[in-house]
C-alpha cells in the first residue's frame, strides 16, 4: 500500500456535486424561472465558486433524499461523503456549500465539527456512517 504524506485523500481535491434534480418543499421549478431548484442551487454554486473551486462543483442526478432537498454531497478518495441537506437554493446557501467544501477538503476524515456547519445548511452528516465499509466481498 502506498501513502503519499499523512493525511486520507491527500493529492485529489474535494468535489462538491449537487443534485440537480431536487424539487424544494413541493416546488416542481422556480417561480421566475422554468429550472428545478436544485439546478439553480447548483449555478449560484459555480457562480459563487472562486477559481480554486470551480472545477471541483460538479452537478449529479439524484441523491434520493428528495424529501429533505436541496442536497448536496462533498466527495473526497479516502474520506467519509459528506451530505448535506434541506437547503434553500439561494445565493447565501451557495457560499455556504463552498465554505464547506473547503472546511472538508482540510478535514482528517471528511467530518467537519457542527459548530462549523454554516446556519444556511440545516442538516449534514456522513453519506455512509464512519466504520461501515463500502466495499464488496468478491464470490
Amino acid at each position: 500500500m502506498r501513502v503519499r504524506g499523512n493525511r486520507r485523500g491527500r493529492g485529489q481535491s474535494a468535489t462538491l456535486r449537487v443534485c440537480v434534480t431536487c424539487r424544494w418543499k413541493g416546488l416542481q421549478e422556480m417561480e421566475d424561472e422554468a429550472i428545478r431548484p436544485g439546478e439553480r442551487l447548483f449555478q449560484l454554486v459555480r457562480d459563487e465558486a472562486g477559481p480554486d473551486q470551480k472545477d471541483r462543483i460538479q452537478d449529479i442526478v439524484c441523491l434520493t433524499h428528495c424529501m429533505n432537498a436541496c442536497n448536496a454531497v462533498a466527495m473526497q478518495r479516502g474520506k467519509t461523503p459528506l451530505l448535506m441537506t434541506q437547503m434553500a437554493p439561494d445565493r447565501e446557501t451557495a457560499r455556504a456549500l463552498l465554505a464547506m467544501l473547503d472546511a472538508f477538503n482540510d478535514s482528517e476524515t471528511g467530518m467537519v465539527a457542527d459548530d462549523q456547519v454554516p446556519d444556511e445548511i440545516p442538516l449534514a452528516r456522513p453519506l455512509v456512517p464512519p466504520g461501515v465499509s463500502r466495499s464488496r466481498g468478491r464470490s
